[in-house]
């Protein structure tokens, strides 16, 4: 290849949008692969927490890629950690904690508190985390997965050497009670609805999620209300 050639290569490698369908398809694959044998995709695409979901208090705060951190980040956590516990010997502190941590107020985007199911999917999409990755709902025969797939650091080829994954949550299908569609919000934005009475907003990424929602035992419209 010429000098032309590779400048030219590299300039419409940078001028051309990822085609974001194809990575979804890809980290879908690849999230796919971690699950327990046995569990047969239905459908899966990838996902992120919904418009101004609330950040989970730090007990229920997940660290994503743990196993991959360096001993820089693991310096700068013992140091956050320190401060925390500083930050809880005040007594004033530590019972205001403990209240808001025990006594989540609803929002628009999360019902039901962090320890609810919906907490725990809001927590899943919303962990402590220093790479780029994408997150991947996943439906199989009988449960609801969350998958993470970390990213490639070159954004032309973000599956380049992308070998990071890691199961993030589980729950049984029957668990979940309704989905619906809130793309009066923002295109792609859902809401999911739990069995325990407890609902968190979400997105899928980008198009083509329709048969994720055809799994889900009601589908219900914006205008619908909730029953």
């Amino acid at each position: 290849m010429t000098f032309a050639d590779e400048l030219w290569s590299g300039l419409k490698s940078a001028l051309l949008p990822i085609d974001r369908h194809a990575l979804a398809r890809a980290v879908t694959e690849r999230a796919a692969a971690v699950l327990p044998p046995g569990e047969r995709v239905v459908a899966g695409h990838p996902v992120e927490a919904g418009e101004q979901l609330p950040e989970p208090p730090r007990p229920f705060r997940q660290q994503a890629f743990s196993a991959q951190r360096t001993t820089g980040d693991r310096l700068v956590d013992g140091m956050g950690r320190a401060e925390w516990g500083l930050h809880r010997l005040n007594p004033v502190n530590a019972v205001v904690d403990r209240w808001d941590e025990g006594h989540h107020r609803d929002t628009p985007q999360l019902s039901g508190g962090w320890e609810s199911l919906a907490g725990q999917l809001a927590a899943v999409l919303r962990p402590r985390c220093s790479f780029r990755y994408l997150s991947v709902l996943l439906v199989t025969g009988h449960h609801l997965h969350v998958v993470r797939v970390r990213l490639a650091g070159n954004r032309r080829e973000p599956m380049a050497g992308a070998d990071a994954v890691e199961h993030a949550w589980r729950v049984e299908r029957r668990q979940a009670a309704w989905v619906r569609n809130r793309t009066d919000v923002r295109h792609g934005t859902h809401e999911v609805g739990f069995v325990d009475g407890s609902r968190v907003t979400f997105a899928f990424t980008v198009g083509g999620y329709g048969p994720v929602v055809a799994t889900f035992p009601r589908r219900l419209r914006h205008t619908d209300p909730i029953s």
